[in-house]
């Protein structure tokens, strides 16, 4: 029995990430398209829109956050509990801080250029992602960090990254 529940648990898991990934995806189209519409037509600053999105998203996302917490394996009490931990509120503050950077280079990004050009490049990141994983894997020695080349797995990414950059270039000089 416990062998079923394992695997029970394990895909209800993959049903609770595959729904939030598309909700993640369809969100961020919309922030996007947003942003996008505040900036160029509404002529908001890139600092007040990020400002804006900030606090907007600490309300909500406490709102939302305390009910639906447990149903994620999460307990806010325990959250607020690691809060008081001196290394967990350096890696707060740190995450905070590498977040407010990445959204200010996003919504900057789409200020002078457009949400599809911005996520078009977003598609580079997998790409360095799959580098740095490849890299640690055989940098570090550790098997459960990064990623192993595989044969024939890792050409056929490989080449799937190629067609994908080539996809951007064509799309960049168009």
């Amino acid at each position: 029995a416990d062998m079923e529940t394992e695997k029970l648990n394990s895909s209800r898991d993959q049903v609770i990430g595959i729904v939030l990934i598309f909700g993640q995806s369809v969100m961020s189209v919309i922030q996007d398209l947003s942003e996008e519409l505040f900036m160029q037509e509404g002529g908001v600053p890139p600092a007040l829109l990020m400002g804006m999105e900030g606090l907007y998203g600490l309300i909500f996302g406490l709102v939302f956050y305390i009910p639906i917490a447990p149903f994620l394996g999460e307990q806010p009490s325990d959250v607020a509990n690691d809060l008081k931990n001196g290394k967990m509120i350096g890696l707060s503050l740190g995450w905070t801080v590498l977040v407010t950077i990445t959204g200010i280079f996003n919504i900057a990004s789409t200020g002078v250029t457009s949400s599809m050009t911005r996520n078009a490049w977003k598609n580079v990141r997998t790409c360095v992602i799959w580098a740095a994983a490849l890299i640690i894997f055989y940098a570090v020695g550790n098997p459960e960090l990064g990623e192993e080349w595989m044969i024939p797995e890792s050409f056929y990414i490989l080449i799937s990254f190629i067609v994908m950059l080539a996809g951007i270039y064509m799309y960049g000089k168009g």
